[in-house]
């Protein structure tokens, strides 16, 4: 038996087995593929639904710069909440702390509302959004929030003002005018600024500082003065750069002396303050700065520190930069070390420039005298030194006081206030050192004079004729040593005739004298040698006649009203006397 076998064409049939497992191999290949992708994207749809689903902001979150996974939005809301009100505001004045106070004590209160409403709807966007999603996954989400505030006007009035801060007011000085006596001179001091303001200056102020702070806007006056440097600058570039310390102009170093915000842990919330920006009507913070957020690590409490600037304060009325203060320096000194001095005898009173000085005001270039002033000086310089019909108290021989009223003080020195007005005048007017009497009254009606000599207040000076009625008795002093004294006669008093009590100037002295008097059958006429009248038809003269002085002759054989001397004393009194000598009766 034999087999006979099928022969085959060489490189036929092989080749196609393998194509056909090949083809069942790719089969099976994409079919799985196919299964694990629908297995994958059934578990990724679930994975982002979970995402979506899950209570409060994706992992990876962070609002202004701070982590905020798995928190709901008003949990956010209640942490931004308590950083803001972890605040306090610092008040300096000349480098000391006038006023510290948290920042809700002056009004200030989060929005909690627009806030939580706020941090919802981005909460909402970062699930509702398949990219955000995604972004959360890689890199996470970031959100800046603003922090809308509002302020209790009432309470941010009652708590700012000049009665809250713990340092006085200073007052302020004015320039002024200085006298130098040794250099006889007169120079300006400059005004010294006080720290007196208005309470509105000061809320305005600080209102607008923390509220630029806290929402990042810079007060209209602030880029005012940063694009007034920034053209200086430019204009000093433009001239060159040879001097590089005096010619590129000072170097800006912003607003840290009046103004700056210490974060004592740096909260995120207020880590940019003093490059936020306004987001709203009502004021809010915004972070403008990443690099401050990312550093945001830690909370605490912040400071807003305030310096109150010179400008609120209220001016002094004169400064230095008036120019009629310094014209007005320029004429005081011209009459610069005058004066004028009052001479009372051994006595004297001076009006040095110092005071003259404020009695000049300047007109067109020209010294010109303050009328008020000066004549405001002249009645209180004749209030002061005039003794003719003032109370005038006199001590006797005796021991005694014997009070005279002004109308029983006939002697004595009275100051001529408007002839003294014009001459003091003229005198400043002068620039001339001046010494003399102040324009007196020297005569009466009559031509007599109404004086002697003066000391100071006392103006009888030492000499004066001393009568008492009472003891009928004279003295007669002149620099303060006795002349003469005696046993005299005075007027009768039974028949009314009583000599006048008084102080009087001794009127003229006439040697001889026909005295003459009385009506009817009392009419007489009988010479004199020596007559030293003192007041209307009462003097004082010898009675040759009369034998008998002193005791009560006066009482029914007196004078007419003289006083009745001795002859040889009435001889040493004429001899030694002048016109104008106190006549002293009591």
């Amino acid at each position: 038996m034999s087999i006979k076998m099928r022969e085959q064409t060489p490189g036929t049939g092989g080749k196609n087995g393998v194509l056909r497992a090949l083809k069942i191999l790719i089969g099976c290949i994409l079919i799985t593929l196919l299964a694990l992708a629908a297995a994958v994207g059934g578990s990724g749809f679930l994975f982002m639904r979970s995402k979506q689903d899950s209570v409060g902001f994706l992992e990876k979150t962070r609002v202004n710069g701070r982590s905020v996974a798995g928190k709901t939005p008003a949990e956010v809301t209640d942490s931004l909440v308590k950083t803001f009100l972890n605040g306090e505001v610092v008040l300096m004045e000349e480098g000391k702390v006038v006023l510290s106070l948290p920042i809700a004590d002056l009004g200030y209160q989060p929005d909690r509302e627009t806030i939580e409403a706020s941090l919802t709807r981005d909460m909402e966007k970062e699930k509702s959004d398949f990219r955000s999603v995604v972004t959360e996954m890689m890199y996470g989400n970031s959100f800046t929030q603003n922090i809308p505030f509002t302020v209790d006007e009432t309470v941010f009035k009652n708590a700012v003002g000049k009665n809250a801060l713990s340092e006085p007011r200073k007052e302020n000085k004015n320039a002024k005018i200085l006298y130098y006596e040794e250099e006889e001179k007169c120079r300006i001091v400059p005004e010294v600024q006080g720290t007196r303001f208005h309470d509105r200056d000061l809320r305005n102020w600080m209102r607008g500082e923390i509220d630029a702070l806290l929402t990042g806007e810079e007060q209209a006056e602030e880029k005012e003065d940063k694009q007034d440097k920034a053209d200086n600058k430019g204009k000093e570039d433009n001239k060159g750069k040879e001097d590089k310390k005096g010619k590129e102009g000072k170097e800006d170093t912003g607003d840290s002396k009046d103004k700056t915000v210490e974060p004592a842990a740096v909260p995120a919330l207020i880590e940019a303050l003093p490059r936020a920006e306004k987001d709203d009507k009502k004021g809010s913070l915004k972070s403008a700065d990443k690099n401050a957020q990312k550093t945001a690590k830690k909370t605490g409490p912040y400071r807003i520190t305030l310096t109150i600037p010179a400008s609120i304060y209220i001016p002094p009325d004169k400064t230095v930069e008036n120019a009629d203060f310094k014209t007005k320096c320029k004429v005081l000194n011209q009459l610069a070390g005058e004066s004028v001095t009052y001479l009372f005898g051994g006595e004297s009173e001076t009006v040095d420039f110092k005071t003259i000085m404020n009695w000049i005001r300047v007109k067109d270039g020209e010294a010109v005298v303050r009328e008020d002033e000066v004549r405001a000086y002249v009645e209180d310089l004749a209030q002061r030194y005039s003794t003719r019909y003032r109370d005038r108290v006199f001590y006797t021989t005796w021991g005694g006081a014997v009070t005279f009223t002004p109308g029983m003080n006939e002697y004595g020195y009275t100051i001529l206030e408007d002839a003294e007005f014009e001459q003091l005048k003229a005198d400043i007017l002068s620039g001339q050192k001046v010494q003399r009497e102040p324009v007196y009254m020297y005569y009466n009606d009559w031509g007599c004079p109404l004086f002697l000599s003066r000391n100071g207040m006392d103006d009888l000076n030492g000499t004066y004729v001393e009568v008492s009625i009472y003891s009928q008795h004279m003295w007669y002093y002149r620099n303060w040593q006795l002349i003469v004294e005696s046993d005299v006669v005075t007027g009768d008093v039974t028949k009314n005739l009583g000599t006048a009590s008084g102080v009087f100037p001794l009127a003229f002295k006439e040697s001889p004298s026909i005295l003459r008097g009385g009506t009817g059958k009392d009419k007489y006429e009988t010479e004199v040698k020596y007559w030293m009248p003192f007041y209307e038809g009462q003097g004082l003269h010898d009675a040759w006649w009369k034998t008998v002085f002193g005791g009560d002759e006066y009482k029914g054989d007196g004078s007419h009203g003289c006083v009745n001397l001795p002859p040889d004393v009435a001889e040493t009194l004429y001899n030694n006397i002048v016109p104008g000598t106190a006549i002293v009766i009591y």
